[in-house]
This record gives structure tokens, sequence and C-alpha cells, in this order.
């Protein structure tokens, strides 16, 4: 290796040195937090009560007393009373005070630290409800419930979902209009807009796999190609008698050598009559004739 080489493989060594020691300092080295230690705390006593319940091997419990509450900003001591520790009780807390919220039972039950027999103990005791519910709209209003596992779709849900959709047009679809395609995203959207942009519009459905985000995925690219359409007439065109070397540099499909070259026959022999004359500039092969031709107009 020459010397800049060698320079950079040191540095490149250096850094691997410091990310491993970094690692190393934490999983192994560094003290734990008390935040930390209370977490391991109360998730480690949650292990082991669940494990002794597995095996029939239970320590003895705490005293249970049983009454009617709302787990929602239950005190420390009413947790204490229903049989949680303490620091079992202040996980409860904790999970509130970061925007948590018990809405139904099964809420409660997927706490860590609430072990399955002691819910089932509660679960009679618990001040809500079992499950979520909807309701129908009628002529009167909202008042039929319908339950969270069997709802039916509001009939104008319905409606649209069984509607057929046309195709989008990709030349004058906007960020949101492709976003609201299914199997477009943010990023999808983005590069087509750029792609487009350069273009100057898309002539065919086939220049969609040369959008960069899409050029290594031909799945994608099939399942879009149902949901979108092209216009052709709202591509814009270069006017090839009065434009410069670089308006047609610029376009993807052309280079600078090609389009300087254009402009120098043209200057040469006078204007384009017709867009396939540029097949008599030596430089201008069948391809890039074939690619360029929508883009182009001699009016």
């Amino acid at each position: 290796m020459h010397r800049g080489e060698r320079r950079g493989f040191t540095v490149l060594l250096g850094l691997c040195i410091i990310a491993a020691a970094w690692v190393t300092w934490e999983q192994w080295i560094r003290p734990p937090l008390l935040a930390d230690k209370e977490q391991i705390e109360v998730v480690w006593q949650s292990v082991q009560d669940t494990a002794a319940a597995r095996t029939g091997t239970r320590p003895a419990q705490r005293d249970v007393q049983l009454f009617a509450f709302d787990p929602n900003g239950l005190p420390v001591e009413q947790w204490v009373l229903l049989g949680l520790s303490e620091k079992q009780a202040g996980a409860i807390h904790s999970y509130e005070a970061h925007g948590g919220k018990f809405r139904t039972k099964r809420d409660l039950a997927r706490m860590r630290v609430v072990d399955p027999e002691l819910f089932a103990q509660w679960e009679p005791f618990i001040q809500l409800p079992d499950s979520m519910v909807r309701k129908e709209r009628t002529q009167q209003g909202w008042n039929k419930p319908w339950p969270t596992d069997s709802a039916p779709r509001w009939p104008r849900a319905q409606a649209r979902s069984s509607a057929p959709r046309l195709p989008l047009e990709l030349n004058t679809a906007d960020s949101a209009a492709l976003v609201s395609v299914n199997g477009i995203g943010p990023a999808f959207a983005r590069s087509i807009l750029r792609f487009r942009e350069r273009l100057g519009g898309f002539s065919s459905m086939h220049q969609l796999a040369e959008v960069p985000i899409l050029r290594d995925k031909p799945d994608a690219v099939q399942q879009l190609a149902p949901r979108l359409a092209v216009d052709p007439a709202q591509v814009r065109r270069i006017p090839l008698n009065t434009c410069t070397a670089d308006d047609l540099a610029r376009h993807p499909y052309m280079n600078w050598k090609v389009a300087k070259a254009l402009v120098a026959y043209r200057q040469q022999h006078g204007p384009f009559k017709q867009v396939d004359d540029i097949s008599r500039c030596a430089l201008v092969t069948d391809s890039i004739r074939l690619r360029m031709a929508p883009y182009l107009t001699v009016d």
C-alpha cells in the first residue's frame, strides 16, 4: 500500500478500536444506573414469579385484598393491597407518567409486572370494559354498539372501497396524489417527481423502471403499472431549431458531446425539418433518436 492507503488504514483501524472499546464499556464494564437497577429488579421479579407459576413452586403469595378499582391513577398503597410490590406499582406509575393509559382490562393484563394468576383474581373487580366498542351510524345518530372483533365497515366506506379507482396520470400528479396510490411511499414519490422533472415528463410507462429508486425493483414496477397511466401530451418538449447545447445536454437521454454536435450540424446545414433528421448527425445513434424523439419538436 502507498502512503495514503496506509494512513487511511491506520485511521480506520483506530476508529474500529475506539468503537470496540465503547461497546465493551457499555455492555460489560459500565456500572448500571439506579434506574436500570430498578427496572431490572422489577422485570426479574416478574420473570421469577412467572417461572414459579409454571413449575408449581410459587412462593407464598402476599395477602390480596380485592375491591373494585380503576387502574388509571391508582395509588401505590392500593396496588400493594392488591398484591403488587411497591416497585411493581412504581413500574405501572412510570408507564402512566409516559402517557400510558388503561382503556380495557386486557391493557392491564399486558403489563409485565402483572402476574396472570393475580390478574385472574382482579378481573371481576376492574372497572374497565372487556374491549372497546364501535357505534353504528343510523338516522337517529350513533347509538348501536358494534363489537370490535366483528365490526362491519360503514356503508360509505364500503361504497368507497368497492368503487373502481382510475389509474393515476403520472405527468400531472403531485406528491400527495402519488402517495395515495397503494405501493408508493414518500421516498418513491420524491424519486418519481425528480426523475419526471429531469425528463420533462413520462412518454411511456416503460420509463417507470428508469426511476433511480425503482431500477432494482422490477416487482414493484410490475405492481405499480396497472395503477398508473401516462399522457404523452403532457411531455415538455425541447425546440430543436432554437435550443442551445446546454438545453439539450441537460436531458437524461443526451450528453454534452452529442448535444454540441447537433447544434453544430444545425448551424452548418440549416434548421431541422423533422425530428428524425437528427439521425443525419454522425454521433446520434438509433437508441438516442428513439429515446429523444418524444422530447423534441421542430416547431
